[in-house]
């Protein structure tokens, strides 16, 4: 998502959480036992979850409970204990007018105020979203735990179990912080290129046309052996696949310019170029700094065009034409003249190869890929994006 949209988004998410009852990503829902049955903080349920940088932590108890209670008196605490390394606290608390806010210890165990968005959307429910280096959390695994602590003058009497739960009841639940998704690249060296470098001995994949109906059936494929691809959308139909390209977001592929209506650009098409860009970022947060010409009508007027807005024109050097559906072997297989070049006769190190996942049906390219990938491994290339195959810097956050 862009900058500007972040915070409305943030508070979009967490409400969306609470509305689905907590059950998105790790979680214990309602058959956790009654083990605290006295305590308003007996835990029904506990997420926590990675969003971008920041983690979105949501607690769901049987009883009511104010914020401003949980500083009122000792013997009170609903944390979050997470464990890489050292072990940090990241505890519920109030602030001086009594509105939520949390608290994580320092390094000499002394709590500070954590910076946090934090919604209380009834009086059993907790959500709050911060950044996981704010709570001392690195890229990498960790462990977490959801406690919670409940005295009063009533019967329940710290160190009672009856005053005490936490979530799960044996263990700690293991995570992941993950590197956030990329927004974009960095375009660097030559403005037109139609293969990386011959001394690295990997290959990139590319899709054009889609999203598509059959662009998430690439991207299974793609998940299941291990390998990387760049899809060149088409501006007007990224609306209807915002899902998808998240989702190839997610799983490591790259996103490109391959213009609004798939015209012929040859004299020019800065608006083109420039609406697509804006569709993909809106729909996903990354800006593009790739464009690939339609027909391959390229010309220096729209090269030049394409580098001014922050992309490289990319085009390729390999094309098993399977917009024709030769057929499913025929995309495969090596062919003797250099329009009719398949995959397999024509990939060597640096080569970009241009494929489909939407204009057309186009499952003869699904049924192709799974042994185009298998044997270009068996022949010790990596399947990479083509940032990666050109040594373009990722942009995050």
């Amino acid at each position: 998502m862009s900058r500007s949209h972040r915070p409305a988004v943030a508070i979009v998410l967490l409400i969306a959480i609470a509305a689905l009852g907590l059950t998105a990503g790790p979680a214990f829902a309602a058959g956790d036992r009654r083990d605290a049955a006295r305590s308003p903080l007996d835990l029904s349920s506990a997420t926590l979850t990675q969003d971008g940088r920041s983690l979105v932590l949501a607690i769901r108890t049987r009883g009511d409970w104010a914020s401003r209670v949980m500083t009122a008196r000792p013997g009170r605490s609903l944390c979050a204990t997470l464990t890489q390394g050292d072990r940090r606290f990241v505890c519920a608390s109030a602030r001086r007018n009594g509105g939520p806010a949390l608290t994580v210890n320092g390094p000499g165990g002394t709590p500070a105020p954590l910076r946090a968005e934090i919604l209380r959307p009834n009086l059993r429910t907790l959500i709050a979203r911060f950044a996981a280096r704010d709570a001392g959390l690195r890229t990498g695994r960790y462990r977490w735990t959801v406690t919670s602590t409940w005295a009063d003058s009533r019967g329940c009497a710290t160190p009672a179990r009856a005053c005490n739960d936490r979530l799960p009841d044996r263990g700690e639940i293991s995570a992941r912080i993950r590197p956030p998704a990329p927004t974009g690249c960095v375009a660097r060296g030559a403005s037109y290129r139609t293969s990386g470098s011959r001394a690295r001995r990997a290959v990139a994949l590319t899709f054009d046309d889609g999203p598509g109906p059959y662009t998430s059936r690439i991207l299974d494929i793609l998940r299941r052996s291990g390998a990387r691809g760049t899809f060149f959308v088409i501006g007007q139909q990224v609306s209807g696949g915002a899902g998808v390209l998240r989702r190839a977001l997610r799983e490591g592929h790259a996103l490109a310019n391959h213009s609004w209506n798939h015209a012929n650009l040859a004299g020019g098409g800065a608006g083109q170029l420039r609406a697509t860009n804006a569709a993909v970022r809106r729909a996903t947060g990354y800006t593009p700094c790739l464009f690939r010409a339609p027909y391959g009508a390229v010309s220096g007027t729209l090269i030049g065009q394409a580098r001014a807005q922050g992309m490289l024109t990319i085009q390729w050097d390999v094309d098993p034409r399977d917009w024709a559906r030769p057929g499913a072997g025929a995309i495969q297989a090596g062919g003797p003249a250099a329009e009719a070049a398949r995959v397999l006769g024509g990939a060597r190190s640096g080569s970009i190869v241009v494929m489909h996942d939407g204009g057309g049906p186009r499952d003869q390219t699904a049924a192709a890929l799974p042994g185009i990938i298998a044997t270009l491994k068996r022949r010790g290339y990596r399947l990479v994006t083509v940032p990666e195959l050109l040594g373009l810097r990722a942009r995050r956050g």
